[in-house]
């Protein structure tokens, strides 16, 4: 999930900034990308990640580090593209449900693996409990942003309305506007 919320970090990142001066915001954004997966990569490759564990740790982190390379996709994307088309829109959100469902997996998969497989492959272990709070803390602030986003849609403008400076939401997102769009 957190792979998800990097990329969408990442469009609304370069957009923050006038049209201009939005040069040194993409290449710093896309340098983090780039790294995203060095230490997933890292992990994997050690010989102890392929020690036994009952749970398919070594499966999710290899998933998690083909999503990490459909983020830097994204990401690239996003900075480049103005405006982005429809179409990679929805691809975007249709990669945001494929790392809800890696991120859901490998948060309870990791849970139930504390006692084998934090002896038997730490690094392994870590990675997936790293992976996993950041996918828990993304899911925290999409479950605290969703209603008002449905209530928005369903009911157009009631809560934000930026044109119109209106809405129960705009007096504390003003200043913030990226915590709104998705």
């Amino acid at each position: 999930m957190w792979q998800y919320f990097y990329a969408h970090a990442t469009y609304h990142g370069v957009r923050w900034f006038p049209q201009g001066n939005r040069l040194k915001m993409s290449l710093l954004l896309m340098v983090f990308a780039l790294l995203l997966p060095v230490p997933q990569l890292y992990v994997v490759s050690l010989d102890s990640s392929s020690r036994v564990c009952e749970q398919p740790l070594l499966d999710l982190a290899i998933a998690a580090i083909v999503l990490s390379f459909f983020t830097i996709a994204f990401s690239l994307l996003f900075c480049i593209l103005i405006p982005v088309p429809r179409e990679l829109k929805i691809a975007f959100h249709v990669f945001g449900v494929a790392c809800l469902i890696v991120g859901l997996m490998q948060t309870a998969y990791t849970f139930q693996a504390k006692q084998d497989c934090s002896v038997s492959t730490p690094e392994l272990y870590y990675l997936s409990l790293t992976s996993s709070m950041f996918s828990v803390v993304c899911l925290v602030f999409l479950g605290v942003m969703f209603p008002f986003w449905v209530i928005n849609k369903v009911k157009t403008n009631v809560v934000m309305d930026p044109y119109s400076r209106t809405g129960l939401c705009y007096e504390p997102t003003k200043c913030c506007t990226c915590l709104w769009h998705i």
